[in-house]
């Protein structure tokens, strides 16, 4: 049954400035359509310290791949004890910063494709959305440590915490910084831009669902993104990254409305991820 809850965080962000980091003195690369761009994939929070990456995102890069992707597709991780991961930034753990592994992972896309002139899109799933948005945060402040510039085209968020996770205030109880960090008006999450871009300009896409027990709707959209899209009441948390077909959605897109659509069948999350990373504007 569709529960009808405010979205007043979405509400009170869309008149939010964004955040663009300085380009750099060489052009950047040209956004376009296609499917050969490279994508990075993020995975979220674990309970237990680690994630196998390739289990983790298998049913998206299935998503890509039958699509006829031809990009990389390339898989960051971030705890020590993650496996199957392509870019591995170890040592983390759940009392590790989320700013921290942020960091790390602006360094690793300057260093490895922007310096060179690629860019690369990135779909994340959970506190995965939390890493990029606080990366592209502060790249584009200047912050040091931090890399001069990246180029990322395309955000899409899963189930992110934008304005909060509804496990965090248990899970800060172990006192475990991350999930602090995830709890609604921690200064992390306060800190972080309305829609951080990067030096090329970034493209974001929100993803929630009415049935995620772990990220509410409304949080999950909760940032000054140019597109959202939510599932009511038939996607779980985990099934934002897993599940395919469709399902009852409804989208806004602030180029072609300033209200919500109506409820209608529209692709699962996952076509809709590939879409976004296909099209310079996810429609």
């Amino acid at each position: 049954m569709r529960r009808f809850t405010a979205l007043l965080a979405s509400t009170v962000l869309a008149g939010s400035l964004v955040l663009a980091a300085q380009a750099p003195a060489q052009a950047a690369p040209a956004r376009a359509n296609g499917q050969a761009n490279r994508v990075v994939f993020i995975h979220g929070w674990s309970p237990d310290g680690n994630a196998d990456c390739d289990a983790y995102w298998s049913a998206v890069t299935a998503q890509f791949a039958n699509a006829g992707w031809t990009g990389e597709l390339t898989q960051f991780g971030y705890y020590s004890g993650d496996t199957n991961c392509d870019i591995l930034f170890g040592g983390d753990t759940m009392n590790t910063s989320i700013k921290t592994v942020g960091r790390a992972l602006a360094n690793e896309i300057y260093s490895r494709y922007s310096v060179n002139g690629e860019k690369v899109d990135v779909v994340a799933h959970s506190m995965g959305g939390l890493v990029i948005r606080s990366a592209l945060t502060e790249v584009a402040k200047g912050t040091a440590g931090y890399p001069p510039y990246v180029y990322v085209e395309d955000v899409v968020t899963l189930g992110t915490p934008h304005a909060g996770a509804a496990f965090a205030g248990w899970c800060s109880l172990t006192l475990w910084l991350q999930c602090k960090e995830m709890q609604a008006g921690s200064s992390f999450l306060n800190g972080l831009a309305a829609r951080p871009e990067s030096a090329m300009g970034t493209d974001w896409t929100v993803v929630s669902s009415f049935d995620d027990g772990d990220v509410d709707e409304s949080s999950g959209v909760a940032m000054n993104a140019q597109h959202k899209i939510q599932y009511d009441d038939d996607l779980d948390h985990t099934e934002l990254r897993t599940a395919t077909g469709s399902f009852q959605a409804r989208y806004w897109h602030t180029a072609s409305a300033a209200a919500w659509s109506a409820w209608g069948t529209r692709v699962g999350p996952l076509q809709w991820a590939k879409n976004a990373c296909y099209y310079q504007a996810s429609t």
